[in-house]
């Protein structure tokens, strides 16, 4: 049967083990269930931009086998321009126990390997030009894709319900763009509007179904 336990916490009453594992596994059963079936790969947050040849992590959420990673303030590195392709990526740790807690960590390294699909997943990739600056902001659906000075984020996995899918920002460019040519194809409207009403949050299973 469905119920819930909510700990109430007394004076003078003794503080069971069993209330605060209530507490522990509340919110992590909520987050396993409302996430069951989501693919790996970014859930919220984690813009990318850069400045005066600093490549800078905003705060995000990453989900990965299952697991939450949270980052709660931006994380910054040097980035200068050297005229090849680079890949920033986010390496996923063994789990280590820390002070009677088990902790995910992981390290966000920028290099010219591409991710090892077995414990990394890509947040970007770019080629940055000497004298150029990185470009984090988008013209047009075509611009995403620009081979230099501009971070591209094809290619990085967002979490969504039955696998990875792409970055809601380029799927809502591409929608808008297809809805302002006046699309008669039926097909081609239904995926855009899709994609608007979910603020371009959408499965694969959305792709492979046109």
């Amino acid at each position: 049967m469905f119920k819930y336990v909510y700990p109430q916490f007394e004076k003078k009453r003794l503080l069971r083990g069993e209330m605060l594992d209530q507490l522990r596994d509340y919110p992590k059963n909520y987050i396993k269930m409302s996430f069951q079936g989501y693919g790996d790969g970014v859930l919220a947050g984690c813009k990318l931009t850069w400045d005066n040849a600093r490549l800078t992590v905003l705060p995000g959420i990453i989900l990965y086998k299952g697991s939450l990673y949270i980052m709660e303030t931006p994380y910054e590195m040097d980035c200068t321009a050297l005229d090849r392709m680079r890949y920033l990526k986010v390496q996923f740790l063994a789990e280590e126990r820390e002070n009677g807690s088990i902790v995910g960590n992981t390290r966000i390294s920028l290099d010219d390997e591409k991710p090892n699909q077995a414990c990394e997943i890509e947040l970007c990739r770019f080629r940055l030009q000497e004298g150029a600056k990185l470009r984090d902001e988008y013209e047009g659906f075509e611009d995403y894709s620009t081979l230099y000075d501009t971070i591209n984020l094809i290619h990085a996995p967002y979490a969504a319900e039955g696998g990875s899918t792409l970055n809601p920002l380029l799927l809502k460019t591409f929608a808008k763009e297809m809805i302002s040519k006046g699309s008669e194809d039926t097909m081609d409207c239904i995926f855009s509007m899709n994609i608007l009403a979910n603020s371009g949050h959408v499965p694969m299973d959305l792709f492979r179904s046109i």
